[in-house]
């Protein structure tokens, strides 16, 4: 009891001094050995949403699902695990350790781009002092755009790579749409160094840029991200206003049009997936949608999340498939080769739901659907769950040289 109420008064004086702790918390693993045992964790998951956040979610006979719990659900979530006949093993042990292990709290440093940290995380404004430096030192390829505000008045931005030229192919590639994932950022702030390095040196990287554009949104959810670093860092949804007066909050990939009415959707306000009050409630996921339909000759659209080491097409509202589907799995196949070569790291590619879960109202299905874009894919970037959300600095480097290789043979197909 000792021991309690200390994590207790831990978890106390973090909300009072503005961030939330997790020591104590520990993310568990369990996997479902067959189909009555993925059946009872998707029941157990229902009935548990207000204790565990699951970090990876029951999806398929033999893949892990990994559930964050509060050091006072522990043993109770064991134990109710057990009684299903799941074994689960303890993964991590200490979230809040990890947390001050991989996530270094430094103030905001707006170096000029010679100086600019790619093997770090960054803040907003950070971001937006670079995207102004890379216009400024490369005016001949680079272009900020902003293209609106958040609901709490921070700036949408997008960098537009690439040679000027009339009806060019577009290659759209957003990150940051949950906020606790902050390898897809600083993945995609390392890719478009690659880039600005290689144009005029490395003829493949130049040929990509002289014939078709990149647009590059690496925070597509402002408000979420900059709350992820000063008040909750696993913090994963919007800010907006909820139909509870308790939760604040959507799932920006749960919040897009298409099939948004979808029976499978979340309209528990608390959950990590509730889908918002109507179809692009959210203030960014509107914005974001709006300007994409806005531009012509999108061939291919990508938003990057982590983690799992998938790389997945539409569907995710159903199995069902889009009459495209061969050929979009067949170029991530290539392009997963060419990602394997780089660390030696295996991605599985398939359908969201036919890989992963069924997830309705997501960016790629409307982005295929509603936008008529032929290429999309929604990337899980690594690891497997060693660490999770929770990727050290360390990874930043290797994860951007692995998804290069693979934009890069995705990009090759359309020039």
């Amino acid at each position: 009891m000792a021991v309690l109420r200390v994590i207790l008064l831990a978890a106390l004086l973090g909300l009072c001094l503005g961030k939330k702790r997790y020591d104590g918390y520990k993310v568990i693993r369990v996997t479902p050995g067959d189909d009555f045992q993925l059946r009872s964790i998707a029941d157990l998951k229902r009935g548990l949403e207000d204790k565990v956040d699951f970090w990876a979610e029951p999806s398929h006979v033999g893949k892990s699902v990994d559930l964050m719990v509060a050091p006072f659900d522990v043993d109770s979530v064991q134990d109710l695990l057990a009684v299903h006949g799941l074994e689960s093993t303890v993964t991590i042990d200490d979230v809040q350790q990890v947390i001050e292990e991989t996530s270094p709290d430094r103030p905001d440093n707006l170096a000029a781009l010679s100086n600019f940290r790619y093997d770090q995380y960054h803040s907003l404004d950070e971001i937006l002092a670079w995207l102004n430096d890379v216009q400024g030192e490369h005016p001949n390829i680079a272009q900020r755009i902003d293209i609106g505000y958040s609901l709490e008045g921070r700036k949408l931005s997008v960098l537009k790579l690439g040679k000027p030229g009339s009806s060019k192919p577009i290659f759209w590639l957003m990150s940051g749409t949950h906020a606790r994932e902050w390898l897809s950022p600083a993945t995609q702030l390392k890719m478009v160094d690659l880039f600005l390095t290689g144009y005029g040196s490395n003829s493949e990287i130049t040929n990509l840029l002289d014939k078709m554009d990149f647009y590059w949104m690496p925070i597509a959810n402002p408000d979420g991200y900059e709350y992820s670093r000063s008040n909750d860092r696993l913090w994963r949804k919007t800010r907006g206003k909820t139909s509870s007066s308790w939760c604040t909050g959507a799932d920006p990939n749960r919040n897009w049009s298409d099939h948004w009415d979808d029976p499978s959707q979340s309209t528990y306000a608390c959950g990590q997936t509730y889908r918002g009050l109507s179809p692009f409630s959210e203030v960014c996921v509107d914005t974001v949608a709006k300007y994409v339909l806005g531009l012509s000759n999108v061939q291919v659209f990508i938003d990057m999340h982590c983690y799992s080491q998938l790389w997945m097409t539409p569907y995710g509202w159903s199995t069902s498939l889009p009459s495209n589907y061969q050929a979009q799995k067949n170029l991530a196949d290539s392009a997963m080769a060419a990602l394997k070569a780089v660390n030696g790291l295996n991605f599985q590619t398939g359908s969201i739901a036919g890989i992963l879960y069924e997830a309705a109202g997501s960016s790629v299905d409307w982005a295929q659907n509603v936008a008529g874009i032929p290429y999309c894919y929604a990337p899980e970037l690594r690891d497997t769950g060693y660490y999770g959300f929770l990727m050290p600095e360390s990874s930043i480097y290797p994860s951007a040289n692995e998804v290069f290789a693979a934009i890069k043979v995705i990009a090759n197909n359309f020039v």
